[in-house]
């Protein structure tokens, strides 16, 4: 189990598109931070939790088009000419498409952790201190959310069609484009550099309106139940070729 899910691992970081969208992100990355958040989100302090979660969002898009573009290998056609080595291997087909996730969830967090390294670097050597407990918060709502239910949704979608994969990619791109409320806008970024200013207080401490986090926790739900409910599809497709 452990060795293939470290070969389905490498295979999707010893990859040139993993490099690109890790380049693109770092570049996206570093133009946010020397652009607007070394002025501070929201006139909040630039290494706030506040212009930290604003950063994260600005990023997330890449994160999740990489995390979709990973899905993608695995649902090429190439892959699916394979599937029937897959399937006459002893590991149960349930297992393989968990590997499966396991690595594009994986490999999704190290283009995460590049994101966050490069902001922590920038604060450290800029300001020679930063709170590293204070950025958990934010990035975990910034995240998590969106990349579990873009994993969800994609594997749905290519259940039915390959073509579906890459319109969930231009949805993604449209969805956070747009100056959308934060209550429908998948990224934060809207919430992170507005809601600090209806605070009436200079650089407030961070908290997540209730609002805010039934979505977030409702948007995680959805995705992990799209994945599981994929993965239960592709399962019984499986069987029913075999019997045939």
């Amino acid at each position: 189990m452990h060795k293939i899910f470290r070969y389905e691992l490498r295979r999707l970081l010893w990859n040139r598109l993993f490099f690109g969208i890790l380049l693109v992100s770092l570049g996206y990355g570093w133009l946010t931070l020397t652009g607007s958040v070394i002025r501070g989100v929201a006139h909040t302090a630039p290494f706030s939790p506040w212009s930290f979660g604003y950063y994260l969002s600005q990023a997330l898009p890449l994160i999740c088009l990489g995390e979709l573009f990973f899905l993608a290998f695995f649902c090429s056609k190439e892959e699916r000419l394979l599937r029937p080595l897959t399937q006459a291997t002893p590991i149960r087909q349930r297992r393989y498409a968990a590997l499966r996730c396991g690595a594009v969830l994986t490999a999704t967090l190290v283009l995460c952790l590049c994101a966050a390294a490069l902001a922590v670097g920038f604060y450290v050597t800029l300001f020679g201190w930063v709170d590293y407990g204070e950025l958990i918060l934010p990035a975990l709502l910034t995240l998590i959310p969106p990349i579990v239910f873009c994993l969800g949704a994609g594997m749905m979608l290519s259940r039915f069609s390959h073509a579906l994969l890459y319109a969930l990619m231009a949805a993604v791109i449209i969805l956070t484009a747009l100056p959308l409320p934060p209550a429908i806008n998948v990224s934060l970024s809207g919430f992170f550099s507005q809601f600090p200013l209806t605070v009436e207080q200079l650089d407030p401490a961070f908290h997540v309106p209730g609002w805010l986090a039934i979505q977030q926790i409702s948007l995680t739900v959805l995705g992990a139940v799209l994945a599981v409910f994929a993965m239960h599809r592709e399962i019984a497709a499986d069987k029913l070729c075999d019997s045939a």
